[in-house]
């Protein structure tokens, strides 16, 4: 049995590789191929392109990234898939890619499972219903998902969030305060800015500059910034060294800092969602386009936009979106937390409650499962 798994973000690819991890385990025998990134390669996936580094967000960036970079690798993904003719293609967020290749698997009746589906369930478009006819099985690993595919007739099922099952630290708080030699008597301020380039330049410079207001204000605040991919590094460190915020860059480990951390500065993602399993208090930046942005309000549904707000219904953590991304705003709503224990308490309170909607651990097996079955592995 072939199973071809596409994932375009580091994101995705921490959710195949978990997913590849399990399908191996209830089938040995099975043989996968596909896009990904490291964690897809190390769980076994036989990796044709690497297109994390390429990632972007938003609409006209996604179009941009579409035109100069991606289509050549569109098009050598779409002769895989035609030569190899596996049983199943999972389709791993990624939406505007993975949509495009959907209907060529479509076309030669092979079966398709979106896993992380797109999130047209938060806008104002009919796209879901479309969702729903093209594929034959959707995994959410969001309750909103779920809800928002089966209104459309989606055959759709809820497995929980992954992220359950990884996200875990396995020292004390007096031990990481060791490990990364940090005083546990002064705040600890973590800087989270994205896994993408375009996210790195775009946050990053803002979120280093809130730094140094903060630091005025507090003198010994220890500001760590785990880096999310190797490949950022370089750019990150580019970006330091002209700011000289005095933040120390450390590779990966943002489970250990996020545990330890008084509060943490994330950009919208990913990040937001492994801090709040964490209970690590936060403030949120994004920013995109000024075109995406134009599109996004006439019409995105929601209200707020981070993965913890989503979660839990309502407002439990500040957002600073596009505009009001900018040192200063983050540097006060930071400072704010900081001053103000009780806000910290109900903030983490609210943080594990929202995070109970994710459902319970074994995700990634429960999806396995579903993949199997639509291949035909399992009857």
């Amino acid at each position: 049995m072939k199973i071809m798994l596409v994932a375009g973000e580091i994101s995705g690819d921490v959710h195949g590789g978990m997913l590849a991890d399990s399908l191996k385990e209830l089938n040995p025998d099975v043989r996968m191929f596909g896009i990904g990134g490291h964690r897809m390669k190390q769980a076994g996936v036989d990796i044709k392109f690497d297109v994390t580094k390429y990632a972007s967000i938003g609409i006209w960036e996604n179009a941009r990234n579409y035109l100069f970079t991606m289509r050549k690798v569109f098009n050598q993904t779409k002769k895989f898939l035609e030569e190899e003719d596996p049983s199943c293609v999972v389709l791993i967020d990624y939406q505007g890619f993975n949509i495009e290749l959907a209907k060529v698997a479509k076309k030669k009746g092979i079966r398709i499972v979106y896993y992380v589906p797109p999130q047209y369930w938060a806008w104002n478009t009919g796209k879901a219903k479309y969702v729903a006819k093209l594929v034959d099985a959707i995994i959410a690993i969001l309750k909103q998902e779920e809800e928002a595919y089966s209104k459309v007739g989606a055959n759709v099922t809820f497995v929980g969030n992954p992220l359950l099952d990884t996200v875990k630290v396995y020292h004390s708080k007096e031990e990481i305060y060791k490990i990364y030699d940090l005083d546990p008597y002064s705040p600890v301020v973590a800087l989270l800015p994205g896994s993408r380039f375009s996210e790195i330049r775009s946050l990053l410079p803002d979120m280093l500059k809130a730094a140094k207001i903060i630091r005025e204000e507090i003198s010994d605040v220890q500001f760590v910034l785990p880096v999310a991919a190797k490949h950022l590094t370089e750019k990150i460190e580019e970006i330091e060294k002209k700011i000289n915020s005095g933040a120390r860059i450390i590779q990966g480990h943002s489970y250990e800092i996020l545990t330890i951390c008084n509060v943490g500065i994330i950009c919208s993602g990913l990040a937001t969602m492994e801090a709040s399993i964490l209970g690590a208090p936060m403030v949120v930046a994004y920013k995109v386009s000024f075109l995406t942005e134009l599109i996004a309000r006439m019409v995105l549904k929601l209200k707020d936009v981070s993965p913890p707000n989503i979660l839990a219904g309502r407002r439990i953590v500040p957002e600073l979106l596009q505009s009001k991304a900018n040192p200063q705003n983050i540097a006060n709503e930071v400072l704010t937390l900081l001053r103000d224990k009780k806000k910290i308490k109900e903030m983490k309170a609210s943080l594990h409650e929202a995070v109970l909607n994710l459902g319970h651990e074994g995700a990634s097996r429960r999806a396995a499962a579903i993949v199997l079955k639509v291949a035909g592995s399992i009857p």
